[in-house]
């Protein structure tokens, strides 16, 4: 499947709900969330069925995530009856506070990489972030992880300014000490932040660059959108995720489903294309049909400026889109 600037589409993320444990603060509202209704959610065979026809159309990459993937119900049979054969990468990406109760159970069933959230190693923090005390819970279920074998575990930091901007280096620590993927993520203009809480990983980079020599890896080794360093002498790497400083929309390789049966080709676009219809009626050649047509759609690029970042409310929030 190709775009209308010759970009080859071959990487798939699927939101399967809007729900989640956790209620991040640039991610959804304490109280009040307008959550979608049960009936307008996707079955677990519809997400089968058109994950399936995707994959026979080119995707080659799956990523599972949600809101939070894993309190799906369903969710293993899912992952379970994914076409796993002509998938080069299936992985989920996780909020971690189930991942100790199901690390082995994802191992099992052919899931080879995982990503967890998770912006601040001190606990008063969390709750403050996550309105929520789950600390333990992800602490644990990244070691859990460690243990059952995964490799490579990534751990996605939202750099904030003034929150835990401070704890660049202890995250740094932390990635050696597990020996993990530490990825930093630029702040991006959603949730209830300002733009004074902007903070790019180029001062990330030069403030890391004072203790450690990293050395940067051959992009073809790391595919996606993250500039991979490894820590000079230890099995411990940090990425580097700019989307709006270095945004990578040239090679954009991607497209969103949401839980509801939309699709949506630009993380920073307002435009939803439905395409619930075709996947009900079990139709490949229809469905297929309807998504390239919708990859003509896919823009250039994001037209955020970093210099005059404007930080409003979207029509979706994070917690339906899955970053």
């Amino acid at each position: 499947m190709i775009d209308s600037f010759n970009r080859r589409i071959n990487y798939l993320r699927v939101s399967v709900t809007d729900r989640c444990n956790l209620r991040c603060r640039y991610c959804m509202e304490e109280e009040g969330v307008k959550l979608l209704p049960k009936n307008e959610i996707l079955t677990i065979e519809d997400f089968i069925f058109v994950i399936n026809t995707l994959i026979e159309n080119g995707i080659e990459k799956v990523r599972i995530t949600g809101g939070e993937p894993l309190i799906k119900r369903g969710i293993f049979i899912l992952l379970e009856n994914l076409n796993k054969e002509k998938l080069k990468d299936v992985s989920i990406t996780t909020n971690g506070v189930l991942l100790e109760r199901y690390s082995e159970k994802l191992k099992e069933i052919g899931i080879r990489r995982l990503n967890i959230s998770l912006d601040t190693l001190k606990r008063e923090k969390f709750k403050i972030i996550t309105r929520r005390d789950f600390f333990d819970n992800v602490i644990n279920g990244i070691k859990k992880a460690k243990n059952v074998g995964f490799d490579p575990i990534k751990v996605n930091i939202v750099a904030i300014r003034g929150f835990n901007d401070d704890e660049i280096l202890n995250f740094v620590k932390f990635a050696i000490e597990n020996e993990l993927h530490v990825r930093f993520i630029e702040f991006m203009p959603f949730g209830e932040f300002g733009k004074e809480k902007f903070i790019s990983n180029k001062e990330i980079f030069e403030n890391i660059s004072k203790f450690y020599n990293l050395i940067q890896i051959d992009k073809r080794n790391f595919d996606g959108p993250a500039k991979v360093f490894k820590i000079n002498n230890f099995n411990a790497y940090l990425g580097f995720i700019s989307p709006l400083t270095e945004h990578f929309c040239s090679r954009c390789n991607r497209i969103r489903l949401l839980s509801n049966g939309t699709i949506k080709t630009c993380l920073f676009s307002e435009n939803l294309y439905s395409i619930k219809e075709e996947i009900k009626s079990r139709d490949k050649e229809r469905l297929i049909s309807k998504v390239k047509e919708i990859l003509k759609t896919k823009p250039k690029k994001h037209n955020i400026d970093v210099k005059r970042i404007k930080f409003k409310k979207c029509q979706q929030e994070m917690n339906a889109i899955g970053g």
